[in-house]
């Protein structure tokens, strides 16, 4: 398959999941020379790191086992080489790239950090049988992986935010040596699945062991991975509204907190709150909605209100969730400018995103507003903070959103 043609079917798969969209750089160009040339067929940024993706696709010959295995030790050097030449590249040139929003943006050089790099191989020949043959690659002061571009693509599903995809790669550098080919990656996925995040004990002998009982593990939990897709889409659909705004928010918006609202135009701090919420492990992502979902429940129609806070653990931004009954839009608008000042002095932050949630009509969507370098809350604030988050919680919750929560100590609640 041309490479152009596989660069387009992952895009593809990116896009169908949603956590992705922000993160997922293509046509990334840089001038030299006074002429456009690639920087990397794929690049994954988060916040300022970033991995360089080279992709390598077959000329759809079929061939025996032994050519095959050539095949795939050559273009092993070839992607990887130009894996480390998208790393050296971040370093001197500024680019340009298209995330899957279709937002393009710059970036100087050395801005982003590389934390690897990334070979895919397309071997739509052997798509999941393992395949060993001699790794061969140029040396390069950071890792660089090599799998099939299935097992790719699987990791990303089964992690579920861009977050875990970074992080397990990190992990993933610890055992490159462990890797004889493709299509051997079931058995350090299921390790980091079941057992630990820390790949450091990947027990290699294990391997086929590992993998069996992953299978099963997806077998029996195959409905909670459902239950925290659909979760994680209340958290999504805020961020598909952060980066489509209302193109008239004066409609709605009292007039009086008209100047704490960017223009459609101009949404810099939106957008940064949309990429920080799209890139929450999945796990937390799981949380949020559950919380939604029981809260949104249980005060429809009553003509109560129920919140709650996010933030991860060592955070600096704060996420506010409030749920309103019987409210009109406007007034819901005003009640969230005075609770999201709460959640900021309770979890000693300047920064935060409120979301408002209608409880009695899902179709009527949720209303944002983001306050950034606040440090002064008056006696008012400071008495809600009390009745409304009286204990801060930061989530640590499992793949599925069960949380146990963690409480920062009272020394630090205001730092």
């Amino acid at each position: 398959m041309q490479r152009g043609h596989l660069i387009e079917q992952m895009a593809g798969d990116f896009t169908s999941r949603f956590f992705m969209r922000d993160f997922v750089f293509l046509n990334a160009e840089y001038s030299s020379a006074r002429l456009k040339k690639e920087l990397a067929d794929v690049l994954l940024i988060l916040d300022e790191e970033c991995i360089v993706i080279s992709i390598k696709g077959t000329d759809g010959e079929l061939k025996s086992r032994d050519r095959l295995k050539s095949w795939l030790k050559k273009k092993t050097w070839e992607g990887s080489k130009a894996a480390k030449v998208g790393i050296h590249r971040l370093g001197v040139f500024s680019f340009a790239a298209r995330n899957l929003w279709g937002e393009t943006r710059e970036f100087a050089p050395s801005s982003l950090k590389p934390r690897c790099g990334i070979c895919l191989l397309e071997c739509s020949q052997e798509p999941f049988k393992p395949i060993d043959f001699e790794i061969s690659q140029p040396r390069c002061e950071f890792p660089i992986h090599v799998l099939s571009l299935n097992d790719f693509l699987n990791v990303v599903m089964l992690l579920g935010s861009i977050w875990d995809v970074f992080h397990y790669f990190a992990q993933r550098a610890c055992i490159l040596h462990t890797f004889t080919g493709i299509n051997q990656e079931r058995p350090p996925l299921a390790y980091y699945t079941l057992r630990s995040k820390d790949l450091r004990g990947f027990p290699q002998a294990e391997g086929e062991r590992l993998a069996e009982l992953h299978q099963v593990h997806l077998l029996d939990t195959l409905s909670k991975y459902e239950a925290r897709d659909r979760l994680g889409g209340y958290v999504n659909a805020v961020v598909h509204e952060l980066h489509t705004r209302h193109p008239a928010v004066e409609s709605y918006v009292p007039p009086e907190l008209r100047q704490y609202f960017e223009p459609p135009e101009k949404r810099t701090a939106y957008l940064k709150m949309a990429a920080m919420l799209n890139a929450l492990p999945t796990s937390n992502k799981a949380y949020i909605g559950r919380q939604l979902e029981q809260r949104l429940g249980a005060i429809k129609p009553s003509g109560q209100q129920s919140c709650f806070a996010f933030k991860r653990l060592n955070g600096r931004v704060v996420f506010v969730f409030v749920c309103f009954s019987k409210l009109s839009r406007t007034e819901r608008m005003r009640a969230l400018h005075r609770i999201l000042p709460a959640g900021l002095y309770s979890y000693g932050v300047r920064e935060g995103l409120g979301v408002a949630f209608d409880a009695d009509d899902e179709k009527s969507g949720f209303d944002l507003e983001w306050i950034g370098g606040m440090s002064d809350f008056d006696e008012d604030t400071q008495r809600m903070a009390e009745q409304l988050f009286p204990e801060p919680e930061t989530s640590i919750a499992n793949p599925f959103g069960e949380a146990r929560p963690y409480r920062p100590t009272s020394e630090t609640r205001h730092g």
